[in-house]
């Protein structure tokens, strides 16, 4: 008898205690960030590299809640863009956030399927519809889109024609290391023989998105990578917005003079009542059964 009741008693604890840390592991996972660090002598700015450049991007990383998902990015390029009067608009931004939730094995294979988040107002994203006396130009407003189509505006900018020449200029001109983050430079994900996708061209409007500019009580901590940009931003958007599954996260300059591409997956996150309810209940079984075990 003293046995069963012992065995018991090892029972509930170890059931207890894998309660535990399930539910640490859960609260944990729904409260770091996920980094993606770039090359740091990859973003040129004519035959500057690494961290003089303006266009250095350092890192990118991505935080989920159960209702919100937030982004941020750490580089040298300012939000107020790189004044260049023979750009577009007379300088030259950050292009658009793209999620890849489609095909993470293909940026071209998902796009017209894509997911876009416009965060820079000062950028040349517009959308044109029609032709002639009809054609109609829209500069879409900030926030989050779907079925998106995108673009490239590197050669308008004074930029690269292809990643692969952004490559080649890196690694064999400039002695740098060319790489997108979480891939390497020579990945199948995108074509190398065409200009980086920046912008979006066409997308429906889903929701708006919240910018942040202090993360301090976030958690974030792009220093534990020794990332040196000088400009940490992002912003936040609503979770349930978007699918859950893999994702493949994209972004580049204007110009294509750095990108940068964060690999990841979007879950349900149990509520923290829940999760307290549960250790509760773990809690109050286990302290029974200690006292069943003693009186025997």
């Amino acid at each position: 008898m003293q046995l069963g009741l012992t065995w018991k008693v090892i029972l509930s604890t170890t059931a207890f205690s894998t309660l535990c840390l399930l539910t640490t592991g859960q609260q944990a996972q729904a409260a770091s960030w996920k980094y993606s660090i770039d090359s740091f002598r990859d973003g040129t700015e004519a035959s500057v590299i690494g961290d003089k450049s303006q266009f250095e991007f350092y890192g990118m990383a991505y935080k989920q809640t159960r209702d919100k998902l937030y982004f941020a990015f750490n580089s040298n390029l300012s939000l107020d863009g790189y004044q260049y009067k023979s750009a577009l608009n007379g300088k030259i931004s950050y292009g658009d956030l793209f999620l890849n939730f489609a095909d993470t094995t293909s940026f071209d294979k998902a796009n017209g399927k894509l997911y876009g988040i416009r965060f820079d107002q000062t950028n040349d994203t517009r959308f044109v519809s029609g032709s002639g006396k009809k054609k109609k130009v829209e500069d879409p407003k900030l926030g989050l889109y779907e079925s998106v189509t995108a673009t490239s505006v590197t050669t308008r900018n004074v930029g690269y024609s292809s990643l692969q020449q952004h490559t080649n200029t890196v690694n064999k001109q400039l002695k740098g290391h060319a790489s997108y983050g979480d891939l390497a430079a020579d990945t199948q994900y995108f074509d190398s023989s065409k200009a980086a996708f920046t912008s979006m061209a066409s997308g429906s409007f889903l929701g708006a998105i919240e910018k942040i500019a202090d993360f301090s009580k976030l958690g974030l901590n792009f220093a534990q990578f020794n990332v040196k940009g000088t400009y940490t931003f992002g912003f936040s958007v609503d979770k349930k917005l978007l699918p859950n599954g893999k994702f493949m996260a994209s972004l580049f300059a204007e110009c294509g003079n750095d990108g940068m591409v964060l690999a990841g997956e979007l879950k349900d996150v149990p509520e923290p009542s829940l999760m307290a309810g549960l250790v509760t209940v773990g809690l109050l079984a286990a302290s029974s059964r200690r006292r069943q075990a003693t009186q025997a």
